[in-house]
């Protein structure tokens, strides 16, 4: 198996039984509310899926978030660095006076930036490595203010402060936990599905936890995805060779072969007969592999 805490003891399905992988949908484990966009990719390209969120995302209280757009509306801080689009949905309704320099870390962010209405004066290329690189040395008083979730990377803070920032990191949101239903959880255990993606370091430890089938091919988002996977026992079979969710179906697309998709098939008294416990089958032929590093999101 790539992964489980523990055998469960129920039936393994045959490993003769060459049942095209796409005939199982891919598992989206996307934080609740952000599974939709992944969704629609991958089933652009043929393939079947379906999203039950590991995590959802808490936003900061109220108040908190209300002194943290009084500070940068009232001109405190020389550089806005944003790293994500839930960030700057924590911010709203935000205002930044023109003084204030506007980053954001990859284009999904910079579009998110300017639908809340902030100009948008430097994108890095997608990672927080990139906007660390991206950004000049300091220049005197120079003050970032950073607003994140409270599982973000340490990259873009400490490359900032490397750099000779005053760094004021916020805790705009925070990730949760959520309990996969009952069915789902069998199904990822049993091969149920053909293949799971896995977006952040937290949701690939969840992911293992549960416990993912050898059959279930693992797609990463980032490097730091890739290693908290690895670092729990699961065998990562490729990973995006960027941050977005394009270049996240097209490497599922890819690592199955781009088998046409087909209706879930019952697993041999595995799973339950439901769609999410749909027909296992044997992982796609030949070596597995891992693309390039795609970017360290924060």
């Amino acid at each position: 198996m790539s992964r489980g805490p523990a055998d469960t003891g129920a039936p393994r399905p045959d490993p003769s039984s060459r049942i095209r992988p796409a005939t199982r949908p891919v598992l989206v484990t996307r934080p609740a509310g952000r599974g939709d966009a992944l969704v629609d990719r991958l089933t652009a390209l043929g393939l079947t899926a379906e999203h039950h969120p590991l995590t959802r995302l808490v936003p900061a209280p109220d108040e908190e978030l209300g002194a943290l757009r009084a500070r940068l509306a009232g001109g405190e801080y020389t550089h806005l660095v944003v790293t994500s689009r839930t960030a700057v949905e924590t911010l709203v309704p935000v205002v930044a006076p023109p003084t204030t320099e506007v980053v954001a870390v990859g284009a999904g962010t910079a579009d998110a930036l300017r639908a809340a209405g902030l100009p948008v004066h430097r994108i890095a290329g997608g990672s927080g490595a990139a906007l660390v690189e991206e950004m000049p040395t300091a220049p005197p008083h120079a003050t970032v203010l950073f607003p994140a979730s409270a599982a973000a990377s340490r990259t873009v803070p400490e490359g900032l402060a490397a750099k000779g920032y005053r760094v004021d990191e916020v805790t705009a949101y925070h990730p949760e936990l959520v309990e996969l239903p009952a069915a789902v959880a069998s199904a990822l255990r049993t091969g149920g599905y053909c293949a799971i993606a896995l977006t952040s370091p937290m949701i690939a430890r969840a992911a293992a936890e549960n416990g993912v089938h050898e059959s279930t091919a693992v797609v990463t988002l980032g490097d730091p995805t890739s290693e908290a996977a690895r670092a729990a026992g699961l065998a990562v079979a490729a990973q995006a060779d960027s941050a977005t969710d394009e270049a996240l179906a097209r490497a599922v697309h890819a690592v199955l072969g781009a088998a046409p998709s087909g209706p879930p098939s019952p697993l041999p008294s595995a799973a339950p007969s439901t769609p999410s416990s749909a027909a296992p089958s044997t992982p796609p032929s030949g070596p597995r592999s891992t693309p390039p590093s795609a970017p360290d999101l924060s």
